[in-house]
């Protein structure tokens, strides 16, 4: 146990607190920083009385596609206590973000996903757009931006999706015919080559840093797609083949996102009535999806997390609430 305030281990166990749910939780002092937290503290549960397994109820309930108010009558609670235990839940969401793991090889897939929010407008009108992207080879969802399609919301998830993936040695970043993915990334990801890398044949200077390929695959008439490298890549980096070059993964999750969050139906009152509450369900479908749900094209038992070398065994969604992180978890 470490201190959660100071992280020293001079941590003791300072008596225990029933609650009326009649669970016991217990109490420590730090003998370094002289204060006093308990079990829960720092976790998504903190000063929650309700028992954790009625929240993974209701959690599981709502990953796996039921709406608000049908999970409130399975769980017998009401529609706002779900919303706010899905925004304890939503905003521990960069606990369980960690970034890729330094000097690997990742292939990313960008796509935009688009839903009703509030009102019913034009698509361009609307607040309704999702900007994510996956590793492919993990199916881990590294981000997931909603809001207006403008040039704010591909920058955000664009910076934040390089973030996660600048520490790969190897980095492949293919999206559909979306010209904004590779202009903000162009901002983010191209350098300059000194002077002895130029020559006739390659008179570049500003170019894609090492290690990183850009593409897009654009959807053409009579069914002929056209792929396409943006910008100038690095004198040192292989190149994929053409039929490497799609987001086939992300769409395919993207179907099944809509089957899973309701607020990407559209049916009825099936839709986020502000993008706050958007992007509430986008974030702890991430967490389900990354640490929770096994994924069937990654073997048996196999999460997206496991994938990537975060952790050895899939979570329950019980243990996401009752941790501050998943460095709090054990293997």
């Amino acid at each position: 146990m470490h201190c959660i305030y100071c992280q020293s281990e001079e941590v003791v166990k300072n008596g225990s607190k029933t609650l009326k749910s009649d669970q016991v939780v217990q109490r420590y002092l730090c003998k370094t920083c002289g204060r006093r937290f308990n079990e829960r503290s720092g976790t998504p549960m903190a000063r929650l009385r309700t028992p954790a397994a009625t929240v993974e109820m209701a959690l599981n309930a709502r990953g796996e596609g039921l709406g608000i108010r049908a999970a409130a009558r399975v769980v017998g609670t009401s529609p706002s206590s779900i919303s706010a235990w899905e925004e304890r839940l939503s905003s521990h969401l960069p606990a369980w973000s960690p970034p890729a793991p330094e000097g690997g090889e990742v292939t990313i897939e960008g796509d935009e996903l688009y839903t009703r929010v509030g009102e019913n407008l034009p698509p361009e009108a609307s607040e309704g757009w999702t900007i994510s992207f996956i590793e492919r080879e993990s199916r881990y969802w590294l981000e997931a931006s909603a809001g207006l399609k403008a040039a704010q919301l591909f920058e955000q998830g664009v910076e934040r999706a390089w973030q996660w993936a600048v520490s790969s040695a190897w980095i492949r970043w293919f999206t559909d015919g979306e010209r904004r993915y590779g202009k903000e990334l162009w901002k983010l990801a191209s350098v300059y080559l000194p002077s002895h890398l130029t020559s006739e044949a390659y008179p570049y200077q500003k170019v894609w840093r090492e290690g990183l390929e850009v593409a897009i695959k654009i959807k053409g008439s009579q069914g002929k797609a056209r792929v396409e490298w943006l910008q100038v890549e690095h004198p040192w980096t292989a190149m994929s083949s053409i039929a490497e070059v799609h987001a086939n993964h992300l769409e395919a999750f993207n179907s099944a996102l809509r089957r899973r969050a309701t607020a990407y139906r559209r049916r009825q009152n099936h839709y986020a009535k502000q993008l706050e509450g958007l992007q509430r369900a986008l974030n702890v479908q991430r967490l389900i999806h990354n640490w929770v749900r096994p994924h069937w094209s990654l073997g048996k038992a196999r999460t997206p997390a496991m994938a990537m070398g975060f952790i050895q065994r899939p979570l329950k969604i019980s243990e996401i609430l009752l941790s501050r992180g998943f460095e709090w978890i054990t293997p």
